[in-house]
């Protein structure tokens, strides 16, 4: 679970949890002494970690080591990358600068990016992801400087061409990329934020024809396309609105404040991140479709560090302060329970339904409110 101070592991099924400081996995494994804070997380088909802060940071060691990855991607911005769900070699990056942006590829997980460039374009990239089924398949998003354009992107042939479709959307409009259906490649769902209002579309043709599914009011904070096909869309008010599969519409109903949705393939469980101080949990779970929750963790349950040496030496210092915060706690037990109470993760994190590949980790990772940076 990524949160405003750290990476949060459970190796138990959510039994015990322990993190990996946010300093740490900043810094690349180099000093527990970094400002920058992480955007977002995600997990490669292989189980290694991926964090963008000021450089891109893997951790192939369950978040114990942060080495940062080199090539293209050292010391520029990055608005969004994605790994390939199936791949484990392919990551996909968004490159910022002043008044242009493109698109870059890894074939190492991560470890180093080409210097060749897939895409580029005078607009602002906003989003990008790779899709499950069919790797091959790859989508990305932009909008002009000016607003006034919204580009829908698409590849099948990872990156090597790429078709752009203008999205049928008001000025202004910005777009976000949700998820690539997980069953069907060319299904993708997005994200159009304009002003006080949010809307969901899906293309169901890899961007020939566009279809609105959900406007709401506010903002979406989190989304899930679950295994049997079900979509959920919270908000941080305490809403979720679900679509059962072969439904056309979304039905409301009261949630936590979720601040992410996520699942394991193969299973019906959801898993969601709330409000620690209103919702009084960090993680529940829900085995009736969202209709009820059940805590699983709250950050008072936090037992310190992860025990390998390098986090438990780096991040003492932090564990002190992130304790004090509710002045539970005094140090690091290096095993035993102990307690701790972090701040609530930041209001804008990423989240989306996200899988992991056999290593015991429960990975709910950044949505993307926290790709447009």
């Amino acid at each position: 679970m990524g949160a405003n101070f750290g990476l949060l592991v459970s190796e138990d099924d959510g039994l015990t949890w322990r993190y990996s400081c946010e300093p740490w996995v900043v810094a690349g494994s180099n000093a527990a002494l970094a400002s920058a804070n992480v955007s977002f997380y995600q997990v490669t088909a292989d189980g290694a970690l991926l964090a963008d802060a000021i450089n891109l940071t893997r951790s192939s060691d369950v978040a114990c080591t942060w080495p940062i990855s080199t090539g293209s991607i050292a010391g520029q911005l990055i608005a969004d990358f994605f790994p390939a769900p199936t791949d484990p070699t392919f990551v996909l990056a968004n490159i910022l600068l002043s008044s242009a942006s493109y698109i870059v590829a890894s074939h190492d997980g991560g470890k180093t990016f080409d210097a060749r460039h897939l895409y580029d374009t005078p607009d602002q990239l906003t989003g990008v992801e790779i899709a499950r089924s069919r790797p091959s398949a790859a989508y990305a998003t932009s909008v002009s400087g000016s607003g006034a354009r919204a580009t829908f992107i698409a590849s099948a042939d990872s990156g090597a061409t790429w078709t752009e479709t203008l999205l049928p959307v008001a000025a202004g409009t910005q777009p976000r990329i949700l998820a690539v259906d997980p069953v069907d490649e060319k299904k993708v769902y997005l994200r159009l934020l304009n002003g006080a209002s949010d809307t969901m579309a899906v293309t169901p043709d890899a961007g020939k024809t566009f279809q609105t599914v959900l406007t709401i009011p506010g903002q979406f904070s989190s989304f899930l396309r679950a295994g049997d096909g079900t979509l959920y869309a919270g908000q941080l008010e305490g809403n979720l609105y679900v679509r059962p599969p072969g439904a056309t519409a979304f039905v409301k109903q009261s949630a936590p404040r979720l601040r992410c949705l996520g699942q394991r393939p193969g299973s019906a469980r959801i898993y969601a991140c709330g409000d620690f101080f209103l919702d009084n949990f960090s993680i529940a779970s829900s085995d009736d479709g969202g209709k009820t929750f059940q805590p699983v963790m709250s950050f008072t349950d936090l037992r310190g560090p992860l025990t390998c040496p390098s986090v438990q030496t780096a991040c003492a210092a932090h564990w002190d302060r992130i304790q004090g915060v509710l002045g539970i706690g005094t140090a690091p037990d290096g095993g035993a329970p102990d307690g701790g109470a972090p701040p609530p993760p930041k209001s804008s994190s990423h989240c989306a339904s996200v899988g992991t590949s056999g290593w015991g980790l429960l990975a709910l990772l950044a949505f993307s409110l926290r790709r447009g940076k």
